[in-house]
């Protein structure tokens, strides 16, 4: 799933389960890796990568009865792992991202990139195109 907002906030998330079932007895494992991109612009941009793998065993008694466990477990996966990232991107966002960004230059000064052609950089890389 990819979000974007009006906000400066975007992300993508990604999840892939599989299930092995089991030979004899009534139960199953089920394997599973989520990954979370998150990309966050305010005056600097902020990006956060993060993975959770989940190893359960699931009842599967019956194929109605396997199936409901099995979508409950990823269900509980994937919301608690959701609440974490909120959690820890709510504190990030108030402590850790400011700490992290510089809101000017060392100069003090926005750089006003329509005049770019003023600066030498610009100068240089207008002339190599």
């Amino acid at each position: 799933a990819v979000v974007s907002t009006q906000s400066g906030h975007y992300g993508r998330g990604k999840s892939k389960w599989e299930l092995s079932f089991p030979t004899a007895g009534g139960y199953g494992k089920l394997v599973g890796a989520m990954r979370v991109q998150v990309h966050y612009y305010e005056d600097g941009n902020v990006q956060l990568l993060t993975n959770k793998e989940v190893d359960e065993s699931v009842q599967i008694s019956s194929p109605s009865e396997g199936a409901a466990n099995v979508v409950e477990v990823i269900k509980k996966a994937e919301t608690e792992y959701q609440i974490a990232i909120n959690e820890n991107y709510r504190t990030m966002s108030d402590t850790t991202f400011k700490a992290l960004r510089r809101n000017l230059p060392i100069t003090h000064a926005l750089i006003d990139w329509h005049k770019l052609h003023g600066f030498q950089v610009g100068k240089d890389i207008m002339n190599r195109s």
